[in-house]
């Protein structure tokens, strides 16, 4: 088990890296942007996620406390059904990123 790694929960201490200072993609702003633009789907799908949660305990109990959607459990299938909705919006959102452009930036557009 590793250094100070606690056997009940499989947690370790946290170790910083550098990899905030590496560039993977074609230059740093690329780096940069498309770090933004996870950050901001990440935050997105949070916002949504907590919707989802509001809406379900309206849905079971008609109202909603800040505890009740603080400790809301969704039962298996809500979780399926959640876990197909982020993924549509994963699919949405960054299948794009994966696109592979064949017409050169100067090329004539004239169809």
């Amino acid at each position: 088990m590793a250094e100070g790694a606690k056997a009940d929960t499989h947690t370790t201490n946290f170790f910083k890296s550098d990899t905030d200072r590496s560039v993977l993609l074609k230059d740093l702003m690329t780096d940069n942007i498309v770090t933004a633009l996870i950050n901001l789907g990440a935050e997105q799908w949070t916002t949504r996620r907590r919707l989802m949660v509001i809406e379900q305990l309206l849905t079971e109990h008609g109202s909603v406390t800040t505890e009740m959607i603080e400790s809301y459990i969704p039962s298996p299938e809500v979780t399926a059904a959640w876990e197909q909705e982020r993924n549509d919006f994963i699919t949405r959102i960054y299948d794009v990123l994966a696109r592979r452009g064949d017409v050169p930036v100067d090329a004539k557009l004239d169809y």
